[in-house]
């Protein structure tokens, strides 16, 4: 009769964590910000997202799935963290839109409301190649959002731009709280190549901030990279740099 009764409490059990499993999870977006008014296409990234039956979107938006399939974990990385198949959908972010909130509908449930930064046109600044090293460093305007890929495994982006001396600044990237798999830091150097910074995670999630205070006046590199070296088209991030006026 104990027999019986823990084979049937282990069955129970196996049945409960089987139900847990078909739960749709969504672990990361590309990209990780939209225009209102431009029609893009958004991927979402996760687990028991293959069956999607329908995807609901805030504020109210026309939304086309465009497919659903497999795809390959990234080496070094497990599919329980970053997800094994995705949904892609097409959309327009309505005008004076600040930010979309989407969901996932499955048979075996809802994810997760994931929000989505939406930004006015030319916003955003826009990383751009070969930005590999200083003597490459893309200039940047300070106070203007920049949004940025990592493109490949130990791939680094370098901006460049001038600070004032005694002025507090600011350098700051939004990625994994914003959907991306980027694990980023950021580094400060002066032109010379001489490290003043650098930042990594803050408590709570891995995304940095860097305070820095400059003594002369001239121009600051700064460095994002992974902190893995892993890269690709899930490594996206916005770059925000500011000074005190």
């Amino acid at each position: 009769m104990k027999l019986a009764m823990a084979l049937a409490l282990v069955a129970i059990t196996a049945f409960a964590e089987e139900k847990k499993d078909e739960t749709p999870r969504v672990f990361a977006l590309f990209p990780i910000q939209l225009t209102a008014g431009e029609k893009a296409t958004l991927r979402l990234r996760g687990v028991k997202l293959k069956d999607a039956t329908e995807v609901r979107v805030a504020p109210e938006a026309q939304v086309t799935v465009k497919e659903k399939k497999d795809t390959g974990v990234p080496t070094g990385l497990e599919a329980k963290d970053v997800g094994d198949n995705e949904v892609a959908i097409e959309l327009t972010p309505p005008e004076g839109c600040e930010k979309l909130t989407v969901e996932i509908v499955t048979p075996g449930g809802v994810t997760k409301p994931r929000e989505i930064a939406v930004f006015q046109k030319d916003a955003l600044a826009v990383e751009k190649e070969p930005n590999n090293g200083f003597r490459e460093a893309q200039p940047i305007e300070l106070g203007k959002p920049l949004r940025g890929k990592i493109d490949a495994d130990k791939d680094v982006d370098v901006f460049r731009f001038d600070a004032h001396a005694g002025k507090p600044l600011t350098a700051r990237v939004i990625a994994a709280a914003a959907g991306s798999l980027l694990d980023p830091i950021i580094s400060l150097f002066d032109t010379a190549g001489h490290l003043l910074a650098t930042a990594d995670d803050i408590p709570g999630h891995r995304d940095p901030v860097l305070t820095f205070m400059p003594k002369t006046d001239g121009p600051l590199c700064l460095v994002v990279n992974d902190a893995h070296d892993r890269g690709g088209p899930w490594h996206e991030y916005r770059l925000e740099v500011s000074q005190q006026p």
